[in-house]
């Protein structure tokens, strides 16, 4: 599975916070799913894409995992 997130370039976010985003997300899935890739870029708009994700549970279990990190600002710290 590949999970791609691409964030807005005009919320100007450091790349020390992409860094520390894309540690946070890539350890929290692939807890849950071990052969998952994590990609985090920016771009012209925000948007999340779940590449291989066959199950509508799996698709909810990840978007309740990246909802938690996004509302979880600890990895920030």
């Amino acid at each position: 599975m590949r999970v791609e997130i691409m964030l807005d370039k005009n919320q100007k976010i450091s790349q020390s916070v992409m860094g520390a985003f894309h540690e946070e997300v890539s350890k929290r899935v692939c807890a849950l799913f071990p052969e998952t890739i994590v990609q985090i870029r920016q771009g012209s708009y925000t948007k999340i894409e779940m590449l291989g994700a066959s199950l509508d549970e799996d698709k909810r279990r990840l978007n309740d995992l990246l909802q938690n990190v996004f509302e979880d600002g600890s990895w920030l710290h």
